[in-house]
């Protein structure tokens, strides 16, 4: 049993660290193709993965009549939306920027719980105010002075659309996850809420942009693609099934470290003290909203 808990565990880093490789990569990517592009064609390469994945397990893929509805709005919010957010978030900003704003995903969805009528106590509203004031201090990157302008906002507020729209993907398809299970929910959505998007960049750009892309961003893109949605989600399926969702949940709060890590050493993202220490805070005010959510799931209703 302990094995198989430490098995969870080192699958968890693993699938921490994947996911917050996809942030230094794309943003060289995105120096050559459109987001929306990037976005579309990626999700739609991680989809075709997950769907092998079905097949390989032996899976049941098909949808029935009723869930064609609900995984179709599923897929506008947690990939078209979601992507389309990320993918011009990134273009606009660091990643490092990115990776630490995502984590706010926390506090959108203790605001979604509350507006359900689950009750969120002062921790956690606590929480969710010390986690969107250390956003400000990373997007501000100063500790001496207010450089915060429109154009410094602009990227920063698509990722906060971008976290909600997760957020609310989430906790919109938590239902459908546990009656279909979880793989068939995120390959369906993520092919649908690709083929929705696809139009959109062919509308403004074009397939040649994949021209432009070098062998090593052509990696890139195909890294993107694979391993940070199709195989990370995995890992998360099974970390969840080892260790539970509040253990699972620690992991998540290394993303942010490996974005920022991985950005600063090898891809020439200044690490600054304002951005180290804001990143900082957000954390703690994002594991105390996680803390007060777990408190308010287990008092009886």
């Amino acid at each position: 049993m302990k094995g198989h808990r430490y098995a969870g565990d080192a699958l968890m880093l693993g699938t921490a660290l994947l996911m917050g490789s996809s942030y230094p990569f794309a943003k060289d990517v995105l120096t050559v193709m459109s987001p929306l592009m990037y976005s579309a064609s990626r999700y739609l390469i991680a989809a075709l993965f997950l769907f092998a994945v079905l097949a390989l397990r032996r899976r049941p893929m098909a949808l029935s009549r009723r869930d064609w509805v609900p995984m179709i709005l599923l897929s506008i919010i947690g990939v078209t939306i979601f992507q389309a957010c990320w993918g011009l978030a990134m273009a606009r900003s660091a990643p490092s920027v990115g990776s630490i704003v995502m984590t706010t995903t926390t506090a959108f969805s203790a605001i979604l719980a509350w507006f359900a009528g689950r009750r969120l106590s002062v921790l956690g509203w606590a929480g969710i105010v010390v986690a969107f004031a250390g956003v400000v201090l990373v997007v501000n990157n100063s500790l001496s002075s207010f450089t915060l302008s429109f154009g410094s906002l602009d990227g920063t507020l698509l990722w906060m659309v971008s976290a909600f729209a997760w957020a609310l993907y989430v906790e919109r398809g938590a239902p459908y996850s546990q009656r279909l299970g979880a793989l068939q929910v995120m390959a369906w959505t993520t092919l649908l809420g690709s083929l929705i998007l696809l139009p959109f960049a062919l509308f403004f750009d074009s397939l040649g942009e994949f021209a432009r892309l070098d062998d090593r961003l052509l990696g890139f893109w195909l890294y993107t693609a694979i391993f940070p949605v199709g195989v990370a989600f995995l890992g998360l399926t099974a970390g969840l099934e080892r260790l539970g969702v509040s253990r699972v949940m620690v992991y998540m709060y290394l993303i942010p470290v490996a974005g920022v890590g991985l950005s600063a050493a090898f891809f020439s993202d200044p690490l600054t003290a304002a951005r180290v220490i804001g990143g900082l805070i957000v954390l703690l005010g994002v594991i105390l909203t996680r803390v007060a959510l777990d408190r308010a799931a287990r008092v009886p209703v």
